[in-house]
């Protein structure tokens, strides 16, 4: 009988500081991994998680506790709607639009992909499903609730399945979408757009001339006082809205109102920003998520992948890289940000968001920052891509 050893919150935070710096450590001493852009979070918390699945295989399981992670994760996005100009997501909005469609077409012909090869080889469509958009690009959340569905039926193991491909899916992301990034940044030259805009450039002399330069502790106090208030706003509009039906993602609502306040200030001029400072904060609460959540990861769940449905994985990893090299980046721009969200598209279309934020974090690490994905991803990439999936998935159900 398996063991379960829980880690409480502090055991948990410090575990993940551990894989932090044993991802840091590993990259200093192997420098493919620093040179092909493979996130330090990943790194340590895959080496965790082998050691995890050591001791499963001796009987034993180790519990991460979530709550750090997801405080963490609604912090760093928090961080993001601060920085957002309205006029940066104006220019933003035919990129989003071109995505949402990128995300539907992509769903649509992974699950082609998936029930073509079942076709082809003769094999039961529903376990071929379970290599489709279930679980490439819905991740842990969708195949929760499709797994149950497909196992009524008649698929044995359906949710096992899933959670398996999930998991495949999960590390090979994570581990793509770094490289790919670099390949194209290089390849094109693209540089990273770090001038100011004329009407912030104004907005920030207007604001240092009204108050004297604080010193760095008493911004970085400032910026995390509101940041608290702010996450606690997030929640109350996520808690509204979902009476009247839509359900948000925290970090979504935090993101959400961070950027109407961030705007109102702009337009009053009483808010002054500390990018400095949300950096600093953002950074540091986005590297633990990562690294709670890699080390998360359960290696086992790979031991129930059939022949068919890494055939089928195989093929999904060659659409997810062409999709995103020629299409995605195409047709986003060709800029740098347009690479980045690159990069990040084979995280939420092979994995889950967590390897999508790890690649834009290395990426922007190395090569300069890049607002546009940052905001554009968590939209897209988690809200809206999962609406479409789940009704493609539904409409496909109902056909077999």
């Amino acid at each position: 009988m398996m063991q379960i050893i829980n880690l409480d919150l502090f055991e948990t935070v410090a575990l993940a500081v551990v894989v932090l710096f044993l991802g840091m450590f590993l990259k200093k001493r192997i420098v493919f991994l620093e040179e092909y852009c493979i996130p330090s979070p990943v790194i340590g918390g895959l080496v965790i998680a082998l050691i995890n699945y050591i001791f499963y295989l001796c009987g034993y399981a180790f519990a991460f506790n979530k709550t750090i992670e997801d405080l963490c994760m609604v912090v760093f996005f928090t961080t993001i709607g601060l920085q957002v100009d309205l006029r940066i997501l104006r220019k933003s909005f035919l990129t989003l639009v071109i995505l949402v469609v990128c995300v539907f077409v992509l769903i649509v012909l992974q699950n082609l992909v998936a029930l073509g090869t079942a076709f082809i080889f003769r094999g039961d469509m529903l376990n071929a499903l379970t290599a489709g958009s279930i679980s490439m690009m819905g991740g842990d959340g969708v195949a929760e609730i499709v797994g149950p569905v497909l196992e009524d039926l008649r698929l044995e193991n359906g949710q096992n399945l899933t959670y398996g491909m999930c998991t495949l899916g999960f590390i090979i992301s994570a581990l793509l979408g770094g490289p790919l990034g670099r390949y194209i940044i290089k390849k094109y030259d693209l540089k990273a757009n770090t001038e100011p805009s004329k009407e912030n450039h104004n907005a920030k002399a207007n604001a240092q001339k009204k108050t004297p330069e604080l010193p760095f502790q008493a911004k970085l106090a400032k910026v995390i006082y509101r940041i608290l208030i702010i996450m606690g706003l997030g929640m109350a509009f996520c808690d509204v809205l979902a009476l009247f039906g839509p359900v948000l993602p925290d970090y979504i609502g935090a993101m959400f109102v961070a950027i109407v306040i961030r705007n109102i200030g702009d337009v009053t001029g009483q808010l002054q920003v500390y990018p400095v400072e949300l950096n600093y904060i953002g950074a540091l609460s986005l590297s633990l998520f990562l690294a709670i959540d890699f080390m998360n990861i359960a290696i086992w769940q790979l031991s129930v992948i059939n022949f068919t449905q890494i055939v089928i994985f195989i093929l999904q990893f060659v659409l997810i890289t062409a999709f995103a090299f020629f299409v995605i980046f195409r047709i986003t721009g060709k800029d740098y940000d347009a690479a980045i969200i690159s990069a990040a598209s084979c995280g939420f279309g092979l994995g889950a968001s967590s390897s999508a934020i790890s690649s834009m974090m290395v990426l922007v690490g190395k090569y300069g920052p890049s607002i546009k994905s940052f905001l554009l991803i968590p939209i897209v990439g988690t809200l809206l891509a999962d609406t479409l999936n789940s009704i493609v998935i539904y409409v496909i159900l109902l056909l077999l």
